[in-house]
């Protein structure tokens, strides 16, 4: 990992020259309909076809393609706080699954059911049932191809379950199989929901059934506004349309803070993660 300036990002992201408008980029508006399109129509369509095309392909691989970890031995541009780096690409999704690992693990000992909202394809639960087989995992997305996606990746797993779930709805039926209180968690799905206030308010209704609650998302509120890196952040997530509110709604309902850390890892360094533990 090499440390590089800000000032040689534009040789690794093509953003600072459309935050600088510079390249035009039209801005989104994050609705059901830009998700179904860019997501389940688009993406998780592409990955289901390759899967199909290649049966024996194993997680990691399909994640490499997912993310465009490919070559392995390709130079990223990552960042770790307000620092970037240089990494391969083999080692960016190392350390992305690493921090699944670290964040989650902690809690999983004392909650044997695991839900995570958003799941895609099911890969973060793909990496915790090999970690801790004898968990019971239970996921949800939007997307009808991830969830046939999922369905053929885990079809030899029973304790994995993957079912179509709407962050939308006001109903999760995702609770309805729950008979203890679980760990629940999301990755980089909130940021898909320009406000988090309509989430927050259908998980405080199933708080009888949560036992903590684990985010690890881009924080807007977290972006430091007196830096360059800061501002680009912010300007990345508003013109994208990403969420801009998760830590204002929790601080609001008044929720227990059982751990924060800030800008963990940025596999994308204008859109880095950062861990929020929480519970009611």
């Amino acid at each position: 990992m090499r440390k590089i300036e800000l000032d040689e990002l534009p040789k690794y992201s093509p953003w600072v020259a459309r935050l600088l408008n510079i390249d035009p980029f039209p801005k989104p508006e994050r609705t059901i309909a830009k998700i179904d399109a860019e997501y389940d129509k688009d993406k998780f369509a592409k990955l289901l076809q390759f899967y199909e095309q290649n049966p024996g392909i194993g997680i990691e691989e399909l994640r490499s393609v997912e993310e465009d970890f490919l070559p392995p031995e390709r130079e990223l541009c990552v960042s770790q706080g307000n620092e970037l780096f240089l990494m391969t690409a083999a080692n960016v999704q190392r350390q992305d699954r690493q921090i699944i690992l670290d964040s989650l693990l902690p809690y999983m000992t004392e909650n044997r059911i695991v839900i995570e909202l958003g799941c895609g394809y099911g890969y973060n639960l793909g990496v915790l049932t090999e970690a801790e087989p004898d968990h019971l995992f239970i996921g949800g997305d939007y997307s009808q191809n991830a969830v046939k996606l999922a369905r053929k990746l885990f079809k030899d797993c029973p304790e994995a379950n993957i079912s179509k779930f709407n962050f939308y709805d006001q109903i999760w039926s995702i609770f309805d199989a729950v008979a203890e209180r679980a760990l629940v968690f999301t990755n980089h799905a909130i940021e898909q929901l320009p406000s988090a206030k309509s989430v927050m308010s259908i998980l405080a209704k199933y708080r009888e059934k949560i036992a903590c609650v684990i985010h690890l998302e881009p924080v807007f509120e977290f972006n430091d506004p007196n830096t360059t890196l800061g501002l680009m952040r912010q300007s990345y997530t508003l013109i994208n349309d990403y969420n801009k509110d998760l830590f204002t709604c929790l601080e609001g309902m008044g929720v227990k803070m059982l751990k924060v850390e800030k800008d963990l890892f940025g596999p994308n360094p204008l859109n880095p993660t950062s861990l929020i533990v929480w519970q009611f």
